[in-house]
């Protein structure tokens, strides 16, 4: 497999200075951004336009870094070439915890936990001499790395290997197109692609060992011959980020451009970049059974345990497309995705990930270069997706073909944007509505969502043991266990537990620290974990799950009841209850943790001049008595009791007066008017809504004969008017009596003749 990396001591050096530049450039205050859309930044691709019969590469720089929509706190200076960039500054672009939070790995890097799980082979033209220590550089510089606009940290980087393999580190080596160690010569443009994809299969899939395969020109035949290489070392994916214009000879190197899934030589999946000149088709992305990778723009908003993943638009710049010289593969014919409605050939492309440079990735590159620059391209995304095939190879369930993606699962669809001009299909259009599936040329079936689209139907299912489980509110569960299906792949498996509660956790012992979510390795060839227990403080129906990569997710049904009665709340916990009035006060019970109980206490006043009704319930009505004071309303079942405070204030007093206007009123039948005014006898302020009834006697109020009657509300004034019709000349008087809650009932009369 050709010489290990060399010059190890400059690629510990360059490694100490890029996190020293990292701990000095990342201190200032930084904002996430928060749109969707990214504004268009100045680019250059990093190969230049092909001859015929050849391929350019699929990179495109970012040439200034702070114009990228995700900028570095310290991003370099403007710079018209290739290569603006720094070793004593912070990277700028997405760091490898962005990529593995935007794409869901978290699973897949927990079941792919020790090095060396799986090889990556990068196919590329020229010569990078740098490559190996710019690949060191960077796996240091990343590992674990929080990056500081998102607040995400990445998964551990492990080291390479120096000379001699040893645990704990993978493995990078450097071949020609037919496997030696005679180098072809150097070229900068494909050096920068080459950085772009040792750092994306490293920021991926951390765990995978790399081979680079360097072609020893662009020419198809001397990078088919690359291709054919890679694969005789059966890895668990070749990757090529370069294209060009179809060629009717084309399908003449379709069979190393292909998958192989074999018993004997391993399962590899092959990956192509659908190219960066927008709608059209390129070889060999055309390739009809390899995974053709389109691209997308990348944008979240807020940060860290708030940051959320705005959904992934389609990149201009991605190829799509009919091919014209290949034949639909029989996979994308008879998928759920109904591709064949405008094209019956092969069609571009099959699945996607960030290649938009204006939200693009970080990469480190010394050859002719200063350091960090931000990248992107179908050359990323293509990397990206290898990786992801690697990680499912890893955990030993990798699907090399591409139908894989077609199953309609673990994909998210892209519902916006374009690559060009088709008409309005499906072809170069997203979210056109013509596909029920939400298929779309730029961006195939959508962007992972883990990877299970890169991971085998059959590798079994996840069951638990006892398969339901009824536990108490703070205390732990009997013992469970989850049950493969199926033996574990000789490398095993990883099962990760969660649960939907906020208040439940995980322990491999009943008396030792639970934890919201625990990872238990399955050996090889063994059915089940460690028995482990669950214990919840919440309450209810949590949804309890154990996945792993490639399996089916079992799911555990858990009843959690409340524990006992702890404590009664009586609400409202105080009140001020006016003579002769009432208020209603409910008791609820909760357990220790704050989960309802159910009770039926028992109710009692103390203290205050009042009674209860009824005595027992989850309700009382408590009624004042005529004596001010303050006491306490008790709800008690067993030893526990809850109380609220209540206080019996005095009636307020008000004024009430009755006026009539002119006191002599001639003859009979005439109509007269009496006002009722009522306000509070001590700040004289209306009162509005008061109750008042008046009786107008003939003679005096106190003997007199009743001859009218009527009632009213005040205004807000505090004013009621009424009117009456004499009969009869005489003396009459008008009798006031008014009502208002919190008040003593008041009178006044008045006295008019007629």
């Amino acid at each position: 497999m050709g010489t290990k990396i060399s010059g190890w001591l400059k690629a510990t050096v360059a490694s100490v200075a890029l996190v020293a530049g990292i701990a000095s450039g990342g201190q200032g205050s930084l904002t996430a951004a928060s749109s969707s859309a990214a504004t268009p930044g100045d680019h250059a691709p990093a190969c230049g336009t092909p001859a015929a019969g050849h391929a350019r590469c699929g990179a495109i720089e970012l040439l200034n870094p702070s114009q990228n929509w995700h900028p570095g706190p310290n991003a370099a200076a403007p710079s018209k070439r290739p290569g603006s960039g720094s070793t004593t500054t912070a990277p700028s672009g997405y760091y490898p915890a962005d990529l593995q939070s935007a794409y869901n790995l978290a699973s897949a890097l927990n079941s792919m936990t020790k090095p060396g799980g799986a090889t990556i082979a990068v196919v590329d033209a020229y010569n990078d001499p740098y490559a190996a220590t710019d690949l060191a550089a960077y796996r240091s510089t990343m590992n674990a790395a929080t990056d500081p606009r998102t607040n995400l940290t990445g998964a551990k980087i492990p080291p390479l290997c120096s000379s001699t393999i040893k645990s704990g580190c993978v493995t990078f080596t450097k071949v020609n197109q037919s496997g030696g160690t005679s180098y072809p010569k150097g070229n900068t443009g494909w050096g920068e692609e080459i950085s772009l994809d040792l750092d994306m299969i490293s920021a991926i899939c951390p765990n995978c060992n790399i081979t680079l395969v360097e072609a020893s020109s662009s020419s198809f035949s001397n990078l088919n011959a690359a291709v054919g290489y890679a694969k005789t070392l059966h890895p668990a994916a070749v990757t090529n980020s370069y294209g060009g214009s179809e060629f009717s000879s084309e399908t003449s190197y379709n069979a190393n451009y292909s998958y192989s899934s074999s018993s004997s030589g391993g399962q590899t999946a092959v990956t192509a970049a659908t190219g960066d000149s927008g709608y059209g088709v390129e070889f060999p992305a055309a390739a009809p059974k390899l995974t053709a990778v389109g691209g997308t723009s990348l944008t979240y908003t807020g940060t860290g345990s708030s940051l959320v993943w705005n959904p992934q638009t389609v990149w201009s710049g991605a190829g799509a497309g009919c091919s014209a010289y290949e034949t639909m593969p029989t996979w994308q014919a008879t998928s759920t995705f109904d591709v064949s409605s405008v094209c019956a050939s092969r069609q571009v492309g099959d699945v996607s990930a960030v290649a938009d440079p204006n939200t693009g990735v970080a990469v480190y590159d010394t050859y002719s270069e200063p350091g960090w620059m931000v990248f992107g391209g179908t050359s990323a995304s293509t990397q990206i997706i290898g990786a992801m095939y690697g990680l499912a190879a890893g955990a030993g369930v990798e699907q090399p073909s591409p139908a894989g993606l077609y199953q309609g699962t673990g994909v998210v669809a892209v519902t916006s944007g374009s690559d060009g001009s088709c008409g309005g299909t499906y072809l170069c259009q997203a979210g056109t509505g013509q596909l029920s599936s939400g298929y779309a040329g730029p961006v195939g079936v959508g962007v992972p969502d883990g990877v299970g689209a890169f991971s085998t139907a059959t590798a079994g299912t996840l069951s638990f043991n006892p398969s339901s489980e009824t536990t108490t509110a703070g205390q732990p569960s009997g013992s469970l266990t989850v049950n493969l299906s199926t033996p574990a792949p000789s490398g095993g498996v990883t099962v990760n537990l969660a649960t939907s509660s906020s208040g439940g956790g995980f322990s491999t012992s009943s008396t030792g620290t639970f934890s919201h979510t625990l990872s238990l390795p399955v050996a090889g060839d063994t059915t089940a974990t460690e028995p482990f227990y669950y214990e919840d403080t919440v309450a209810g129906t949590p949804t309890v799950t154990a996945t792993a990569t490639g399996w089916t997710t079992g799911n555990l049904s858990v009843t959690v009841n409340p524990g006992a009665l702890a404590s009664i709340t009586v609400s409202p916990s105080s009140a001020t209850v006016a003579e002769g009035a009432t208020q209603t006060f409910t008791a609820t019970g909760a357990d220790s943790y704050g989960n309802p109980v159910g009770i039926n206490p028992s109710w009692a006043t103390t203290g205050s001049d009042g009674t209860v009704s009824p005595t027992s319930g989850s309700s009382t009505t408590f009624t004042a008595g005529s004596t001010s004071g303050s006491g306490t309303i008790t709800a008690t079942e067993g030893s526990v009791s809850g109380s609220a405070s209540v206080t019996v204030s005095p009636l307020a007093s008000m004024t009430v007066s009755v006026t009539n206007g002119s006191t002599v009123r001639k003859g009979p039948n005439y109509r007269t008017p009496v006002t009722v005014a009522t306000a509070d006898a001590t700040t004289s302020a209306p009162l509005s809504g008061a109750n008042v009834a008046l009786d107008v006697f003939s003679g005096s109020c106190s003997t007199g004969t009743l001859v009218s009657s009527g009632s009213g509300t005040t205004g807000s004034n505090g004013q009621v008017t009424f009117t009456f019709t004499t009969k009869s000349q005489g003396t009459y008087c008008a009798l006031a009596t008014a009502t208002y809650s919190g008040y003593s009932t008041g009178t006044s009369q008045d006295t008019f003749t007629n």
